[in-house]
């Protein structure tokens, strides 16, 4: 996978890859209180046109 996009804000991390099969994977991530939550998802075709427009492209 390819780093496409990150920001990181402690305690919180995100990330936008692009996968091997051309679709995009996001990835939301928590550390706290000695714990880390991790939240995945897989863009489709139409979320990638909603992101888009949201961000102004």
């Amino acid at each position: 996978m390819k780093t496409l996009f990150e920001s990181e804000h402690p305690p919180k991390t995100l990330v936008l890859e692009s996968t091997d099969d051309g679709r995009l994977r996001l990835v939301v991530s928590l550390r706290k209180l000695g714990q880390e939550t991790i939240l995945e998802y897989f863009l489709d075709e139409q979320d990638k046109s909603g992101l888009m427009q949201a961000l102004g492209k």
